[in-house]
């Protein structure tokens, strides 16, 4: 008798618990109360545009205009789309605005064990293309070619000409994860708490990304994929809404059109911020010395008095700074963070909050 009520006791215990986690879908990222385009700190002429890149609508359920609209909701200006694309595939979605959001055509090849993204596309390119010639197909449309999860690649020659890697994938994050610890952990565990299991950082990637900039520019970007949402005791995790809410990349432009979008993101104008830990409308890393000023993406030559600042919305638990990958200094509790490097490299920041990744920079390169 005693072990039946035990048993029974152990039964409410989980239903509790699954209650209340099935009874906030949405993380608690606190979105503005309408959405606010603001200025780039410290670059008055640019403004700072957050969206979703790397985003297959086909297997959604959903058009381009119901994804326009959950945009909209959650506050997302742009969308990179990325269907697989197969042979003699001509629709990449449609490109410009839709219901306010811009959408930049695209698909998503299979490469060598990952995938290369093609952004800004409208004609079919040819199958069976190498890296190489399928990136400088790419090119010939005015489009910009994404390493998707460069780690997963069979070689680095496969994606040694794109424009930008996608160090971070949700996708892959999930995919990492076995069913049965996603279940679980979505059963006895609220929504925020559920996010904080994908929030992790890519270490292969990120290692990967810094041996490539201690040669080259290369922008580094987040992607979300596709939505897993994971059927658990009648709520959904994993969905779209939950997804737009948790990490999003940003690119600074001067205005939201597809050429300038394009031209943030080659020039690496960009970083990324999980939302979830704190919404992000603007944030800088910029260098100066002199008069010069340089924004992340950009080069600025190494001479006295040349400082890297970096200014957060909000306190972090920790910023870090790294040199070609490699930590050079740190501090802890601040949002604006200094430091005068001495000597040339591929300068960029993570911030932390509750020990996981907030906000991550693209590099400044110091010459």
């Amino acid at each position: 008798m005693l072990r039946l009520r035990f048993f029974q006791l152990h039964l409410s215990i989980i239903a509790v618990l699954a209650l209340t986690a099935c009874s906030s879908p949405l993380p608690s990222t606190e979105l503005p109360p309408a959405r606010y385009i603001q200025s780039a700190p410290e670059f008055p002429d640019f403004h700072d545009y957050r969206g979703i890149v790397d985003l297959p609508i086909k297997t959604s359920g959903m058009d381009q205009t119901a994804i326009a609209d959950l945009a909209k909701t959650s506050q997302i200006d742009f969308i990179f789309l990325a269907d697989r694309v197969q042979p003699g595939d001509t629709d990449f979605g449609i490109a410009g605005f839709t219901d306010d959001i811009l959408f930049i055509s695209g698909g998503a090849f299979d490469v060598g064990g990952s995938r290369i993204i093609g952004a800004n596309l409208h004609e079919p390119i040819k199958p069976n293309l190498t890296p190489n010639d399928l990136i400088e197909a790419i090119h010939d449309q005015g489009g910009l070619a994404i390493a998707a999860d460069p780690a997963k690649f069979e070689s680095s020659e496969d994606y040694a000409l794109a424009d930008a890697m996608e160090v971070y994938s949700q996708r892959s994050a999930w995919l990492a994860q076995s069913p049965t610890t996603l279940y679980l952990r979505a059963i006895f565990s609220g929504t925020d708490h559920f996010l904080t299991g994908l929030d992790v950082r890519p270490d292969a990637n990120l290692a990967l990304y810094d041996r490539m900039t201690t040669g080259a520019r290369v922008a580094m970007l987040a992607g979300t994929g596709a939505p897993d949402n994971l059927n658990v005791l009648g709520a959904k995790v994993g969905t779209l809404p939950q997804l737009f809410l948790f990490c999003t990349t940003h690119l600074i432009a001067r205005e939201r059109d597809t050429a300038p979008i394009l031209e943030a993101l080659r020039l690496g104008h960009s970083y990324t911020s999980f939302d979830y830990l704190g919404y992000v409308g603007a944030f800088a890393f910029f260098a100066h010395v002199g008069d010069a000023i340089a924004m992340m993406g950009d080069e600025i030559h190494l001479a006295p008095g040349l400082t890297l600042k970096t200014e957060l919305p909000a306190p972090a638990d920790r910023i870090a700074i790294y040199q070609d990958g490699a930590e050079v200094t740190s501090a802890d509790n601040t949002s604006t963070f200094e430091f005068a490097p001495k000597s040339p490299g591929a300068y960029r920041i993570e911030a932390y909050r509750s020990g996981k990744l907030w906000i991550m920079s693209n590099p400044i390169y110091v010459r």
